[in-house]
């Protein structure tokens, strides 16, 4: 995160004293008292569309037993849960020790959606967050959520032009950040027009509202009952480029959101524990991540978060990676599950000074956002002497909301992203005729299961570019299937390159580099790197007589986007970019020259 030390990041520990305080008051509150949710949940029928079609032999079907989803808010279930374990830790600051337990947690969720209410704020109002990943962050979402705002989180290392398109595109009408940003925040205000107030986490900046005075509320405005319709409301819009083009909003409803959860947390999908629901439970049976994925990212938000708030988990939370920092953490703390991305998976495996005991617990390693070779997965595994740790591999899109496949737990694949989640259909496709194929043959993965997005925010005509007419969802994912209906990736039909995870959209960096005087035409496409999956590169043409240098292109766009953005595969100049005859370019011929 550009700007943000790790001495920066602990000066927030002195703007947050007013919460501790608020935390103290509360600890002997009762949560269940304070914020039981009245409102009647029912189970809803274990049936799911497989659209309009005849059964077809090749759709591909979760062997996980079925299960009831059930029809409440993604905050109606985190009070029921973190209600029975209201006097064990939820979140806590890796650099720190900042802590909140269960109980703690629901109290201040109140208190924020109550101010928010209080300033003016409505149900349907967008909710910008621009945070890294703090303790407070659920408080911040489902405070906002709770009164139904839908949320966007936006990266916070984007630049003043890349987070302004998201607050323009998504109509954000309040935003929160840290003091290490109110800069930047302060720029975006003024590029939007809509934002009428700015929150701050931390010491107090002029011009915004303080995050620890907001917690000071009485309460009295929040409504846990607020009528929220949890299959049609959205609870967050987080931008995603798809199959193609520019980002756009996905629309995740409160269904989609819990449904994930229930899914990823089914008995049979993964090895996770809850602690006993009692308010006098330990520490000792609660899961402990320690958590670097970013939160703005579903796979943190829904995939790390919202599933360990679920189970009751202890979160250790890192606001950036950090090699030291993190490896501390993980001697400190001993995590019993691990989130990852390959390159974390590469770095740990390396890492000559891991005390091994510390992993004693670690029982599950859960790894998504790219394929993870198996080289690396056997140095991983050997580096921590456990022969029998479950490496979990997953993948999902934001359009999936988190994931839709997971290795199983038994007679898994190192290389296979694995098999359907609970009530997932999977079926895949040949590219020219649309025929549903068998295992073995490749073709384009499409998949329907309740986590499905709504679809594009204010863009149906995209909508419709993914969906078909059967509700299947186009993931632009070149797949394949064995006889035991595991997945393996074989190549990516769409157009998005992947950067330790991170989306970049070809389309957007291309925008960009046309900005640029001496360019006449451009070309943006991945190339595969070890260490982060993929690097954007330009193919460019120059306008005749230009004395553009490839120094100027990277400098030029350096300037204008986030560091997983620039051009760090190069710069290479072409007389022409290779074009179908209707202007469409070419990305295939492009990646043979590589």
């Amino acid at each position: 995160m550009a700007g943000l030390s790790i001495q920066r990041l602990k000066s927030l520990e002195t703007g947050l004293k007013a919460i501790q305080a608020i935390r103290s008051k509360t600890a002997s509150r009762t949560a269940v008292q304070l914020l039981k949710p009245s409102v009647q949940i029912r189970a809803v029928s274990c049936a799911t569309s497989v659209g309009n079609s005849s059964i077809d032999k090749n759709i591909v079907y979760s062997r996980h037993q079925d299960f009831d989803l059930r029809t409440q808010t993604v905050v109606q279930r985190f009070i029921e849960r973190a209600s029975l374990w209201p006097n064990l830790t939820a979140t806590e600051c890796g650099l720190t020790g900042r802590k909140y337990t269960y109980g703690q947690l629901i109290v201040l969720i109140r208190h924020f959606g109550s101010a928010l209410v209080r300033m003016g704020f409505k149900k349907g109002e967008v909710f910008g967050m621009l945070l890294p990943n703090l303790p407070e962050f659920p408080i911040v979402l489902l405070g906002a959520a709770g009164i139904g705002m839908p949320v966007t989180t936006v990266n916070p290392i984007y630049t003043v032009e890349e987070i302004a398109r998201q607050m323009q595109l998504s109509g954000a009408t309040v935003v929160v950040t840290i003091p290490q940003l109110a800069g930047t925040l302060r720029q975006v205000a003024q590029l939007c027009p809509e934002i009428r107030r700015l929150i701050i986490i931390g010491q107090p900046e002029e011009g915004f509202a303080t995050f620890g005075e907001m917690l000071q509320d009485s309460g009295d405005l929040y409504d846990e009952n607020i009528n929220v319709n949890p299959s049609e409301d959205i609870f967050a819009l987080p931008y995603s480029s798809g199959t193609t083009g520019l980002p756009k909003g996905v629309m995740l409803s409160d269904a989609n959101i819990t449904a994930n959860i229930q899914q990823l947390l089914h008995p049979t999908a993964m090895k996770l524990t809850s602690p006993p629901p009692t308010s006098n439970a330990t520490d000792e049976l609660q899961e402990v991540y320690v958590v670097i994925l970013p939160f703005f990212h579903m796979y943190g938000m829904v995939g790390v978060m919202l599933t360990g708030l679920d189970l009751g988990a202890k979160m250790v939370i890192l606001p950036r990676f950090e090699g030291e920092s993190y490896v501390n953490s993980l001697h400190q703390h001993h995590p019993s599950t691990l989130h990852l991305v390959p390159p974390l998976v590469a770095f740990l495996g390396l890492r000559p000074d891991l005390k091994l005991e510390a992993f004693q617990r670690l029982h599950t390693v859960a790894i998504g956002a790219a394929p993870l070779g198996t080289a690396v997965a056997t140095r991983f595994v050997e580096r921590l002497g456990r022969p029998n740790l479950l490496m979990q591999e997953g993948f999902g899109m934001t359009e999936t909301t988190s994931a839709c496949h997971l290795s199983p737990v038994k007679n898994n694949q190192i290389g296979s992203f694995g098999e359907p989640l609970p009530r997932t259909h999977v079926k895949v496709i040949d590219v020219d005729t649309g025929e549903s194929l068998g295992p073995g043959q490749p073709g384009e993965m499409c998949v329907q299961g309740p986590q499905m997005m709504k679809g594009y925010y204010k863009n149906e005509k995209a909508t419709k570019e993914t969906y078909d007419s059967e509700g299947w969802l186009h993931t632009g994912d070149m797949v394949y299937y064995n006889e035991q209906n595991q997945f393996f990736i074989v190549d990516r039909l769409k157009e998005l390159i992947k950067v330790k995870g991170l989306q970049v959209s070809p389309s957007e960096l291309e925008d960009v580099l046309r900005r640029i005087p001496g360019v006449l035409d451009v070309a943006v496409i991945g190339v595969p790197d070890d260490i982060a999956g993929e690097l954007p590169r330009a193919y460019v043409v120059k306008k005749e007589g230009n004395p553009l240098s490839k120094e100027d292109i990277i400098e030029f766009v350096d300037a204008k986007v986030s560091h997983h953005k620039r051009l760090k595969g190069g710069v290479v100049f072409l007389d022409s970019i290779p074009k179908t005859n209707t202007g469409k370019i070419l990305r295939r011929e492009l990646k043979k020259m590589l």
